[in-house]
C-alpha cells in the first residue's frame, strides 16, 4: 500500500495543487476549484466588470487570456482584457487569467476550467465577485403622460355599468373613470394596476372611490365582474408646479 500525502492548507477538501482560491475561510461552501459557492454581499451592480491586472509572464510566444467563469467553473466568457460584459441578474462569478504558450485545448465558452489544457500553461488565483444587476425597467407611460387603454368584451346594455380602475402596487384605487384612460400628471413613479369593473346600474356598487384607503378586493356590488390586472409601469418625475411668491414688506 502507497500512502501519499495531499496538501490542503485551507482544508477546503480541494488540494492545494489545483486550488484556485487558497485561503478560503473555515467553514466555506466551495466548488472544485476550491472556490466559494456565494458570496454574502454584492461586490458589482453593473452589468460590465473591469478588473485590474498585473504580473505575469510576457514574450511574443506568451498568450494571456481572461477568463470569467460561473461557480461551478463553466466557462462564460473569454476575453483578451479583463473585462467583462453582459452580466445579468444575481450571480458568484470566478475571473481568472490564463497564460499560456504554443497552442491551447479546450478554451471554448462552455468547456470547464479543468478541461483546458496545454503544453505550458498557468491559471491566476481566481477572483470571486458577487455581481447583482437589476433587469432594466421598462416604462409604459411618462408622468405627464395620458394613459389609454383599450377595453373589449363584457357586458353592455340597459341595467350594467362599467367603470375603469387604476390601482397602486398594494391595490388601493388610485383613480376611477367612467372611460379607459388616466391622467398620470399627479401619480409618482411605480407600478400600477388597471382593472375594467363590469356591475349592475342598481346602486349596490360599494367602495368604489378613490379616497386612499379603499382598494379593489373591497369593491362589491350585487353582480360584480372584474377583469384581469393590466400592470403598468409608470416612470418619470412629478409634473412642475409653479407657485409665485408672495412679496411683502418687513415691519
Amino acid at each position: 500500500m502507497t500512502v501519499e500525502w495531499v496538501a490542503d492548507s485551507d482544508a477546503d477538501g480541494v488540494d492545494d495543487a489545483i486550488d484556485l482560491c487558497p485561503g478560503t475561510p473555515a467553514n466555506t461552501e466551495v466548488n472544485d476549484y476550491g472556490c466559494p459557492i456565494d458570496l454574502p454581499g454584492c461586490d458589482y451592480t453593473t452589468s460590465t466588470v473591469t478588473l485590474a491586472s498585473t504580473g505575469g509572464s510576457s514574450g511574443s510566444a506568451v498568450s494571456t487570456r481572461y477568463v470569467l467563469a460561473d461557480n461551478s467553473g463553466v466557462i462564460l466568457q473569454i476575453n483578451p482584457t479583463a473585462s467583462f460584459t453582459g452580466l445579468s441578474g444575481t450571480a458568484t462569478y470566478m475571473a481568472l487569467a490564463l497564460t499560456y504558450e504554443g497552442a491551447v485545448s479546450n478554451l471554448q465558452v462552455g468547456n470547464l476550467l479543468s478541461d483546458v489544457s496545454a503544453s505550458c500553461m498557468d491559471w491566476s488565483n481566481a477572483l470571486v465577485f458577487k455581481a447583482c444587476v437589476q433587469a432594466p425597467v421598462t416604462c409604459d407611460y411618462q408622468i405627464g403622460q395620458t394613459i389609454t387603454l383599450r377595453a373589449a368584451g363584457g357586458s353592455t346594455g340597459p341595467g350594467t355599468r362599467t367603470s375603469y380602475v387604476l390601482t397602486d402596487a398594494t391595490g388601493k384605487l388610485v383613480k376611477v373613470s367612467s372611460a379607459p384612460s388616466f391622467s398620470t400628471a399627479d401619480l409618482t413613479a411605480g407600478t400600477y394596476m388597471a382593472y375594467a369593473l363590469t356591475y349592475t346600474d342598481d346602486n349596490s356598487i360599494a367602495n368604489l372611490v378613490a379616497n386612499g384607503t379603499n382598494t379593489i378586493s373591497q369593491v362589491t356590488a350585487s353582480c360584480l365582474a372584474k377583469s384581469p390586472a393590466l400592470s403598468l409601469t409608470i416612470c418619470g418625475c412629478p409634473t412642475a408646479v409653479c407657485v409665485p411668491l408672495i412679496v411683502s414688506r418687513v415691519r
